[in-house]
C-alpha cells in the first residue's frame, strides 16, 4: 500500500508470500507463454438497483440463468460491496477505482440550477482512460450519470464510443414500443401498501406517454456528436444489442466494454414478452419488476453469446454487479432475505450486491470467494490483467482480485469498508459494522455480520469499545476526503423490512 498504510481501504487487505522459481525449463516455458498471451478483453456489466436476492445465484425469487452463468463458469463473490447505496457516486467509484469522496462526488448527480457543475471533475481518470492508454478500444452502452457538460461527456472521459443516456433514469418504452406494460405513476407506489395489486395503475399499449417519452436530460444519445436517437424498441433490449454490436466490431481486441444498464431502475416498464413470463405473480409492480430483470438477464445472455461467437470468450474478463441494492422505498418490490435494507440505506441490502466474475483463461469455474471485496477492486484488477499501470502518484483504493481467484494468496488481515453520504456514515471492520445516522454525533447501531447478517440485533450498548474503535476508523478515513462538491437532496425514510425507518440521502 506504500504511502497509504494508515488509510483504511474498502477491501480486504491481500497479503501473500510468493515463492517464484525459474530454475527449470518448464517454469521458463510457462513464463514465456504467459508473456506471449494477448491481453484480455474486459467487459463490465452493471445493473441498476438490482437487489442481492434478485439474482438466483444468491436467492430464489426468480431465475437469472444467464447472469448465473458468469459465476458458474467463473467466480461468485458472496460479500461484494459498492461504495454507497445510491447510483451516481457508486458508478463514479467503480470507474475511477477511488473513493468518490476523494474528489467531492458524495451525492447523486442531478441537473438543477443550484448545482451547475455536477459531474466527474476534469482530470479524474476513469478505467477507460487507463485502458485506452494501454491500447484498448473503449465503449460504453447505457447509463452514464456522471455529469452533463462537455467535460463530463463519456467520449471526453476515455471512451471511444457512447450509446445511452446521461441522466440517472430514462423511459424504457417510447413511440411505437410494441406490447408495452408499465405503471402510470411511480410515485403512487410509495403511498400504497404492499398487498395492493395496483391493477388500476397498469397501462398497456403502443401509444407514447404524455408528455413525450424522453425529455432533454433523458435522451438517448450516440457518439461524440451527441446524435439523438428516437429509439422505439424496449431500451434494455437495445442496450443488449448495442453491446453485442460493439463486441462484434472489436473482436480483434483488445477492447473494454462498459455495459451500464438502467434496469431494473424505475420507471417500471416492460414489454409483454417479459411480463408474460410471470403469470403467477399477482402483485403487479413485482411482476413488472421481475419482467425487467428477465430482460436484463436475456441481454446478458446475448453479450455472453457474442463473446462465444467471436471466439474470444476464454480470454475475456467479464464482471457483473449492481450499483446498489433494491429500491425498497417502493412497497412490495424487494426481498427481505437474506439481507435487510435496500437502496439509500447502509444496511447490507443497500451496499452488498450480486458480484460475479468470469475469465476462463485465468479463473477456474466454480470458484467461490467469501472474503469481502469491493467495486473499487475492478479497476486495479483490469489494469493488472491488461499489463497496465495507473500513473505514478495516483492512489487507488482497490486491489487486484486475482490473488484471491488463482490461489496465490489468501485473504488475511483487516478489511476496512467505509460508506458515507454525509451526515450518514457506516464502517465495517472484520465482521463488525457500525451505522451512524449522524457522523458528528457519538454512537450508532452496531452489528455482528458473522452471526447477524440481517442486522437485527444492535450491540452498541454492550460493546462500547467496538463502537469507539470503528469511530476511529471513520476519523482516519476522513483524512483522504474533501468537502462534497454539491448539495444533497432531502432525506427519505421508509420501513426496512423489520428494521425501524431511518432517513438517508435520496
Amino acid at each position: 500500500m506504500g504511502g497509504r498504510v494508515h488509510v483504511p481501504v474498502a477491501v480486504v487487505l491481500l497479503m501473500a508470500t510468493l515463492a517464484i522459481a525459474c530454475s527449470t525449463d518448464g517454469n521458463v516455458a510457462e513464463q514465456e507463454a504467459s508473456a506471449a498471451a494477448p491481453p484480455p478483453n474486459i467487459v463490465v456489466i452493471l445493473a441498476d438497483d438490482l437487489g442481492y436476492a434478485d439474482v438466483s445465484t444468491y436467492g430464489d425469487r426468480l431465475q437469472t440463468p444467464n447472469i448465473d452463468r458468469i459465476g458458474r463458469e467463473g467466480a461468485v463473490f458472496t460479500q461484494g460491496y459498492v461504495t454507497t447505496p445510491v447510483c451516481s457516486p457508486s458508478r463514479a467509484a467503480l470507474l475511477t477505482g477511488r473513493y468518490q469522496q476523494r474528489y467531492g462526488f458524495e451525492y447523486n448527480a442531478r441537473q438543477a440550477p443550484e448545482v451547475p457543475d455536477v459531474g466527474l471533475i476534469p482530470g479524474e481518470l476513469t478505467i477507460a482512460d487507463h485502458l485506452k492508454a494501454a491500447g484498448y478500444s473503449t465503449g460504453i452502452v447505457g447509463k452514464w450519470h456522471l455529469g452533463f457538460k462537455d467535460e463530463h461527456y463519456p467520449t471526453n472521459r476515455g471512451f471511444d464510443e457512447f450509446y445511452g443516456h446521461l441522466s440517472g433514469a430514462t423511459r424504457f418504452i417510447n413511440r411505437g414500443t410494441q406490447g408495452a406494460v408499465s405503471m402510470s405513476a411511480d410515485e403512487e407506489f410509495r403511498r400504497r401498501p404492499p398487498e395492493d395489486p395496483r391493477t388500476d395503475l397498469v397501462v398497456r399499449g403502443t401509444e407514447p406517454p404524455a408528455p413525450p417519452a424522453r425529455r432533454a436530460g433523458n435522451l438517448i444519445l450516440r457518439g461524440p456528436e451527441k446524435t439523438v436517437v428516437d429509439e422505439p424498441a424496449y431500451i434494455t433490449d437495445v442496450f443488449g444489442d448495442e453491446s453485442v454490436d460493439f463486441i462484434r466490431r472489436h473482436a480483434e481486441g483488445p477492447f473494454f466494454l462498459y455495459s451500464a444498464f438502467n434496469a431494473p431502475h424505475s420507471p417500471f416498464q416492460v414489454t409483454a414478452e417479459y411480463y408474460d413470463r410471470f403469470p403467477d405473480v399477482e402483485h403487479e409492480l413485482q411482476r413488472i419488476y421481475f419482467g425487467m430483470i428477465a430482460a436484463l438477464d436475456d441481454a446478458v445472455g446475448r453479450i455472453l453469446a457474442a463473446l462465444d461467437e467471436a471466439g474470444v470468450a476464454d480470454n475475456t474478463l467479464v464482471v457483473f454487479l449492481s450499483d446498489n441494492g433494491c429500491a425498497g422505498y417502493f412497497p412490495g418490490l424487494c426481498s427481505c432475505e437474506p439481507l435487510s435494507g435496500g437502496k439509500l440505506t447502509y444496511y447490507e441490502g443497500g451496499v452488498r450486491v450480486p458480484y460475479l466474475l468470469r475469465w476462463p483463461a485465468a479463473v477456474a469455474a466454480g470458484t467461490r470467494v467469501d472474503a469481502p471485496v469491493s467495486a473499487l477492486d475492478i479497476l486495479p484488477t483490469a489494469l493488472a490483467a491488461a499489463g497496465a499501470e495507473a500513473p505514478a502518484g495516483l492512489e487507488l483504493d482497490g486491489h487486484d482480485l486475482m490473488p484471491l481467484l488463482d490461489g496465490s494468496a489468501e485473504a488475511r488481515g483487516v478489511g476496512w469498508f467505509v460508506w458515507r453520504n454525509y451526515p450518514t456514515v457506516a464502517v465495517r471492520s472484520g465482521d463488525m459494522k457500525l451505522i451512524k445516522p449522524n457522523q458528528d454525533a457519538p454512537g450508532g447501531f452496531l452489528y455482528d455480520l458473522k452471526n447477524d447478517v440481517r442486522e437485527q440485533t444492535d450491540l452498541a450498548a454492550e460493546r462500547p469499545e467496538e463502537v469507539t474503535n470503528l469511530e476511529a476508523v471513520i476519523e482516519d478515513w476522513r483524512s483522504i476526503t474533501v468537502e462534497p462538491a454539491w448539495t444533497r437532496r432531502r432525506p427519505v425514510a421508509y420501513s426496512i423490512c423489520s428494521i425501524e425507518p431511518i432517513g438517508f440521502e435520496n
